[in-house]
Order: structure tokens, then C-alpha cells, then sequence
């Protein structure tokens, strides 16, 4: 019993001894691993917040410029959206770039408008529902200098069954066939307009009233 207690404390001693000289080999190593991870965890914990952060003052900041347009106080909100533009999360850098657009073509700067919306809608990281608007509103824009087969080359996809812009669009090529005289065309846009269960009302009723200049003008000519 002697002889078993003796070498088991040889034994100890020797693991003890062969522990600390491996902790003063790698000892330095296994902290700084343990350091890390540590550092790793509240740096992503730092990040998560800051995004958080950010995506909260930036949408402060985007209520704040809508309500400056609602107040007409244009150029405070043009300011604004340009600031949310150069420095925002990517949500809200395009919904931005969006409204400032919209806000140049309502005041007649039309090219930069279609610089703003042009960003957009070649933007593959966007959403498709705002490259979609973007590309909309870029056909509205042209719709002047572009002929009939550049709108409807431009928003072929957006008349198909189901599509989400599909009554604006449809608006948009029947305007496009009317200036070029394509009356059958037109009719049969503004009236796929009129039967569409989803159209807004207001489009209806601009529809409506197209095919009625459309139809007096047949009758006179």
C-alpha cells in the first residue's frame, strides 16, 4: 500500500510538472485564443447594435425630409435625401435616391432625374419592386422623345398577367400608341385598364376618358 501511495504522488507530481511546463510553452497561445473569441463575440455584438443604430437615425432621418416635402419646404428635404444617399444603410439610400428623383422631375430637371432613377434600376443588390418603379418612372420620363416601340420595349414585362405596375404601364404604351396615331392599339390598353380587377380607380377613370377622345375623333375624321 506504501509502495502504491508513493508512486501515485511520483505520478502526480510528474503530471503536474508536465502541465506546467506545457502552460509556459502554450499557455500565452490559449489565452490569447480565449481573448479572441471573447473579442470576436463583442465585436459582433458592437456591429449588430451599430447597425441597428444606424438603420434607426436613418429612418428618423427619411420621416423627418418626408415631412419637409409635406411642408414644402423643398430644399431642406432635397438636402436630406442627399444626405441619406452619401451616408445611409442601403434601404434607405435607395428610397432616397428614389424621392429625390421624383422631386426633379416634378420641377423639371429631368435629367437628373433620370440619372436618379437610372441608379436604381441597374442597382442588382436593390429590391426588385424599386428597380421595377425605377424603370417605370424611367419610361414616364421619356415618354415625349421615345417612340411607341421603345416604351413598350422598355415595359413589355410590366403588362404581362399579374405584374405589379401592370395598370400604370399599360397607361403609359397606350399614351405611347395614341401620340403615333396607333387608336387601335390605345383602345386596347385603356381597356384592359378598365377591366383589370386590381387598377386604381383614378386610372380607370383617366382610361375612360381617353377612349372617349378616342372614339370622337374617330367619328369626326
Amino acid at each position: 500500500m506504501v509502495d502504491d501511495n508513493v508512486f501515485r504522488e511520483v505520478d502526480e507530481e510528474l503530471r503536474r510538472e508536465r502541465l506546467a511546463k506545457l502552460w509556459e510553452l502554450y499557455g500565452v497561445y490559449v489565452v490569447g485564443v480565449a481573448v479572441g473569441v471573447v473579442l470576436l463575440m463583442l465585436g459582433g455584438i458592437w456591429w449588430q447594435n451599430k447597425q441597428i443604430s444606424d438603420r434607426q437615425a436613418a429612418g428618423d432621418k427619411f420621416i423627418e425630409a418626408l415631412r419637409d416635402v409635406s411642408k414644402g419646404e423643398d430644399k431642406k428635404a432635397e438636402d436630406a435625401f442627399k444626405g441619406l444617399i452619401n451616408d445611409s444603410p442601403a434601404g434607405y439610400e435607395l428610397l432616397a435616391r428614389l424621392h429625390l428623383a421624383a422631386s426633379k422631375a416634378s420641377s423639371g430637371e429631368t435629367g437628373e432625374a433620370e440619372i436618379l432613377y437610372k441608379k436604381v434600376a441597374l442597382d442588382p443588390s436593390a429590391d426588385k419592386i424599386l428597380r421595377d418603379y425605377a424603370k417605370l418612372n424611367l419610361a414616364i420620363l421619356r415618354l415625349d422623345a421615345a417612340t411607341y416601340d421603345e416604351t413598350l420595349a422598355a415595359l413589355g414585362e410590366f403588362i404581362k398577367p399579374g405584374a405589379m405596375w401592370r395598370g400604370t404601364a399599360n397607361e403609359v404604351i397606350a399614351l405611347a400608341a395614341y401620340k403615333e396615331g396607333k387608336l387601335d392599339i390605345a383602345k386596347k390598353r385603356y381597356s384592359e385598364i378598365i377591366v383589370e380587377a386590381g387598377a386604381p380607380s383614378a386610372l380607370k377613370r383617366r382610361a375612360q376618358v381617353m377612349l372617349d377622345v378616342i372614339a370622337t375623333s374617330e367619328v369626326t375624321q
